[in-house]
């Protein structure tokens, strides 16, 4: 017998329900699991899938730069989600403790904004978004599926190596999303090695 995922009261809750069961049948939505490998009721869902809930329940989000230092990379943004008539508010933090990429401002408005969404939704605190995850707990719980737009940021990160060694750097991190990408989506892993080969000649050829 299949699980039910418990919603709150903000929104209709069969089609709530219907459309979240689909994600996890998709792959959209992954369900967490304790420190013994058991699942516990919890669910991660992709960035990507966040905004097609808010899209589909009319949900209008509006962001704030709270604060910034991109020396430290740090950035607090605000986030406020009108769902019908009610407002709610949530934040995204990043710092170097939290976040791996060189986008502190990026992450911090997807976190922010995917959470007021899921608390609009009133599915917070049983859902969250990958972007609250970190890669290890994201690793440790995806066995059906990966974070495929993470092949974005490894292309932008490409683009701004500025030696070998920063290159094979970033691929050796990258190491299991780039094998797991290769089982799941094989066009998008080529396209990706393409890139590392090809700024690695241009290292090369000087």
């Amino acid at each position: 017998m299949r699980k039910r995922i418990k919603m709150g009261n903000v929104i209709n809750l069969i089609s709530l329900e219907s459309y979240m069961n689909r994600l996890r049948q998709t792959g959209g939505m992954i369900e967490m699991k304790d420190k013994f490998g058991k699942p516990n009721g919890k669910f991660i869902i992709k960035h990507l899938e966040v905004e097609g809930l808010a899209q589909h329940y009319n949900i209008e989000t509006n962001i704030e730069l709270v604060d910034c230092n991109l020396d430290k990379g740090c950035a607090v943004v605000k986030a406020t989600a009108l769902n019908k008539t009610k407002k709610y508010h949530s934040f995204g933090e990043v710092s170097p403790q939290n976040n791996d990429f060189g986008y502190p401002v990026a992450v911090a408005e997807k976190r922010a904004v995917d959470r007021v969404i899921l608390k609009a939704l009133g599915i917070h605190g049983n859902v969250y978004s990958d972007q609250e995850m970190p890669n290890e707990k994201l690793n440790n719980n995806q066995n059906t599926g990966i974070n495929l737009d993470h092949d974005k940021i490894i292309f932008e990160r490409i683009r701004l190596c500025t030696h070998q060694a920063n290159l094979e750097q970033l691929k050796s991190q990258n190491k299991k999303f780039l094998t797991e990408l290769k089982k799941q989506d094989l066009p998008r892993f080529e396209k990706l090695k393409k890139a590392f080969v090809d700024r690695n000649q241009q290292f090369t050829k000087g």
